[in-house]
């Protein structure tokens, strides 16, 4: 049993209905993860404008998809893995990609490769990037807001894959893949 209410419309806190009422905009139902995160309009609210603000970022769908399930496997989410498997196949990233980021191969063009373990650094670094990380993704010509767009992402991440430890936050049917 969960520690957090997954909540509806119905249930969901006052300020957090028409932050529910997007996600079935965006998604057409209301994910797991937003059904649990909706017990703090805070954060949920905070959660999407990250969310939006790194679709628009710098990064392609690809790029993205890194960021994305690379914090997802660090952190140990399942969760996240899943859901932005399923997403970055559903925008146009190709399985094998998504398949070598899941099972950490080096199956990766470089420059993947390259993002990835600056996604890793980022996460890792509590606060205090090196420069040798950085001097390195730049040499791998990323920009400086590649790299900046990196860390929004990963923050991103970060707020879900706490929330998705606290509340157990079970995988959407919606976000099953049969394989990849």
């Amino acid at each position: 049993m969960s520690l957090l209410t997954l909540h509806t419309i119905a249930t969901t806190p006052e300020k957090s209905k028409k932050l529910l009422q997007s996600s079935i905009n965006d998604f057409g139902w209301i994910p797991n993860q937003s059904g649990y995160m909706s017990e703090s309009p805070s954060l949920l609210a905070a959660y999407q404008r990250a969310h939006d603000l790194f679709i628009d970022s710098s990064l392609n769908e690809e790029e993205k998809a890194v960021v994305w399930i690379t914090t997802g496997i660090e952190n140990g989410c399942n969760y996240t893995i899943q859901a932005h498997s399923y997403i970055a196949i559903h925008n146009g990233v190709d399985k094998k990609t998504v398949k070598a980021l899941i099972e950490k191969t080096d199956d990766l063009s470089p420059r993947l490769l390259a993002l990835r373990e600056f996604t890793r650094e980022v996460i890792y670094c509590r606060g205090q990037l090196k420069r040798s990380a950085i001097d390195l993704f730049l040499s791998r010509g990323f920009s400086k807001q590649s790299m900046l767009d990196v860390v929004l992402g990963v923050s991103q991440k970060n707020m879900s894959t706490i929330l998705n430890s606290i509340a157990g936050t079970e995988i959407d049917d919606k976000f099953k893949l049969d394989e990849l």
